[in-house]
C-alpha cells in the first residue's frame, strides 16, 4: 500500500485522479521542438513538446536531475504533452563550467531557470495564466524554489528532493552547505506542492520529503505527501542510462496518475 501523508489544515484538499487507463494513454499527437532559452550566460538548449491543435493550453517546466538532461525526463514531458500540456525541459547547465558540487542554488542555475520559465510562459501555445513546474532530485529542489521565485505559478511537483542539506548528516561540499534550506522558502510558496517520495532512498532520505511537507504545512500552505514503500531515489526512471536500475513499476505507476491528476486539477485542460 502506498502510505499518503496529510496535515492538518489539509484535510480538505482532493485530488481529481484519471483512471489507470486514462493515465497511461496519451491522448494527443506532439510535435517535438528543439529551441534555445535566454539564460544567464546567453543561449541555451530545451525540449519542447507541444501537443495537436490550436487553443492555448497549461506549460509545464520539467526540470532534469543533476546529472543533466536525460531520456527519462524527455519521456516523462513529452507523456504529460500528450495529455494536453506544452511542456519544456531546459538544460540549466549547459554553458557553465563547473562540477556537480557547485551546482546547487548556484546564481547562474538560478537564472537560467528564470530564463526557461519566461521562454515558456510566451510560448504563443501557452496560456501564460496556467504555469506549472515539475522537478526530479536536483530538479525537485529547483522546482521548489521556482515557486518562491514565482508565486504566479499554479502547481509544483517535486520528485525525492533534498528540503535541508544540513540534515543529511554527512560531509557536503561548500556549496550544498550554504544552501539555504527549502524549508525556508515555505511561506513565500503560493502555489500547491506534491511531493513523491520513496520509502527506501538512501540517496535523498524520506525524512527530506517529510520536512518539506512539514514546513509547507506549518506556514498554512497546501502541500502533499506520498511516500512509496521499496522504492529507492529515481523510482520512476524506467529507461537504462548506464548505472543500476532503481525502478519500482508499481510505485512509478501510481506517482504517474498522482502527478498527471494534481495537474489538471490545477491547472486544467
Amino acid at each position: 500500500m502506498m502510505l499518503a501523508l496529510l496535515l492538518p489544515p489539509l484535510l480538505g484538499l482532493r485530488l481529481l485522479l484519471p483512471s489507470a487507463a486514462a493515465a497511461d494513454t496519451p491522448l494527443l499527437p506532439v510535435t517535438v521542438e528543439s529551441p534555445d532559452y535566454p539564460g544567464s550566460e546567453g543561449d541555451m538548449p530545451a525540449r519542447l513538446y507541444v501537443p495537436r491543435g490550436a487553443a492555448r493550453v497549461p506549460g509545464v517546466l520539467v526540470l532534469h536531475t543533476v546529472a543533466g538532461p536525460g531520456p527519462n525526463v524527455e519521456a516523462f514531458a513529452r507523456r504529460l504533452a500528450g495529455h494536453g500540456f506544452v511542456t519544456m525541459t531546459p538544460d540549466v547547465f549547459a554553458l557553465h563550467a563547473f562540477g556537480p558540487e557547485g551546482r546547487t542554488d548556484h546564481p547562474l542555475v538560478l537564472g537560467d531557470l528564470d530564463g526557461a520559465l519566461a521562454f515558456l510562459r510566451a510560448h504563443p501555445r501557452v496560456d501564460p495564466a496556467r504555469l506549472a513546474v515539475v522537478g526530479f532530485s536536483f530538479g525537485g529542489r529547483l522546482a521548489v524554489i521556482a515557486a518562491a521565485r514565482h508565486p504566479g505559478l499554479r502547481a509544483v511537483v517535486a520528485y525525492y528532493a533534498i528540503a535541508d542539506h544540513r540534515e543529511l548528516g554527512r560531509d557536503l561540499p561548500a556549496g550544498a552547505r550554504a544552501a539555504r534550506p527549502l524549508t525556508a522558502l515555505a511561506p513565500a510558496i503560493r502555489a500547491p506542492v506534491l511531493i513523491h517520495h520513496g520509502e527506501a532512498d538512501a540517496q535523498v532520505p524520506p525524512a527530506q520529503g517529510r520536512l518539506l511537507h512539514a514546513a509547507l504545512a506549518a506556514a498554512g500552505q497546501r502541500s502533499t505527501l506520498h511516500l512509496y514503500p521499496g522504492a529507492a531515489h529515481l523510482f520512476n526512471f524506467a529507461i537504462p542510462s548506464g548505472g543500476a536500475s532503481t525502478h519500482l513499476p508499481e510505485a512509478d505507476r501510481l506517482s504517474w496518475e498522482r502527478t498527471l491528476g494534481f495537474l489538471l486539477a490545477h491547472l486544467g485542460h
